[in-house]
């Protein structure tokens, strides 16, 4: 049986979809998703080994890329201003869709993360020629593979 070549980072795009289009266009250097079922363990009178009851699902992960723009602010939070006194709309949702396009290894194929909400988002300087770095870390609603 032939090995499998493995996908690599050449073979993927990511794409971020908001209310109004493209929102956040662009590169990105890493996609992270992290899905996780939260099990509860349920303990039966004279057991000693207890049951793995299934829990709360949750999608979670981080993009990162340079920051190329610097309206990042409206952009991930809908607004432009945050501060003390002022009435903050609810934030935009997102489509994260990242397309893995390798049909010379067979693999081929979307996983489209549904209705993100961007709860964090870090801006990291540092002096001289290294790029500004903007991390977004990430809440789905929901995932599907196309």
């Amino acid at each position: 049986m032939a090995r499998k070549a493995p996908i690599q980072g050449f073979d993927v795009s990511i794409s971020i979809v908001g209310p109004n289009g493209p929102e956040l266009a662009g590169e990105f250097n890493e996609l992270e998703i992290s899905i996780k079922n939260e099990t509860e363990e349920y303990l039966e009178t004279n057991e000693r080994i207890a049951q793995i009851l299934d829990g709360e699902i949750k999608i979670d992960g981080k993009l990162k890329r340079g920051m190329v723009y610097t309206d990042v602010i409206r952009r991930v939070y809908g607004v432009s201003s945050m501060k003390r006194g002022t009435k903050i709309p609810s934030q935009p949702r997102f489509t994260i869709t990242a397309t893995f396009d390798a049909p010379e290894k067979g693999l081929t194929g979307k996983q489209k993360l549904l209705d993100v909400i961007i709860p964090e988002l870090s801006i990291s300087v540092k002096a001289g020629k290294t790029v500004v770095n903007k991390d977004l870390s990430f809440k789905a609603e929901g995932i599907e593979e196309a």
